[in-house]
């Protein structure tokens, strides 16, 4: 291949990277490519261009991506609504039994609450589920 068409499926690769986010196989493949039109540019030898590209597009992809893949990494989304009230520390406003709702305040809020336990106000619990207006606490 000449080193204009090794540019250019260079180009086309960075496009289907651009288009793929966050998994950086096809920049790996266009650093390949890239360094592939440079030797076709210098005229080695066409077979030595695809080894070239091959040998660096294999190298490419066990080092260069991992370097992106760390630097780019997706930070994790943060809970927020109702999500974010799983797992919160709670206080038991009014007490609460298996077969009676009571309420709890969580983050300055008062929830109506349930529990599978018996639970006396004043208590501290932890937030295990949300369903609707409802909070599923335990001890």
């Amino acid at each position: 291949m000449s080193w204009i068409a090794w540019l250019v499926a260079a180009i086309v690769l960075v496009i289907l990277e651009i288009s793929t986010p966050g998994i950086f196989f096809f920049l790996s493949l266009a650093v390949g490519a890239f360094v592939a039109a440079i030797a076709a540019y210098f005229g080695v030898s066409h077979w030595i261009d695809y080894i070239i590209f091959a040998v660096v597009s294999i190298l490419s992809i066990f080092t260069v991506r991992p370097l992106f893949k760390r630097y780019f990494k997706r930070a994790e989304t943060a809970k927020s609504n109702v999500d974010a009230l799983i797992g919160a520390e709670a206080m038991v406003t009014a007490g609460i039994s298996p077969s009676k709702d009571g309420f709890v305040k969580v983050m300055s809020e008062i929830w109506l609450a349930n529990s599978d336990e018996e639970i006396k106000e004043g208590e501290k619990v932890k937030v295990i589920s949300v369903s609707g207006t409802k909070l599923f606490v335990k001890k």
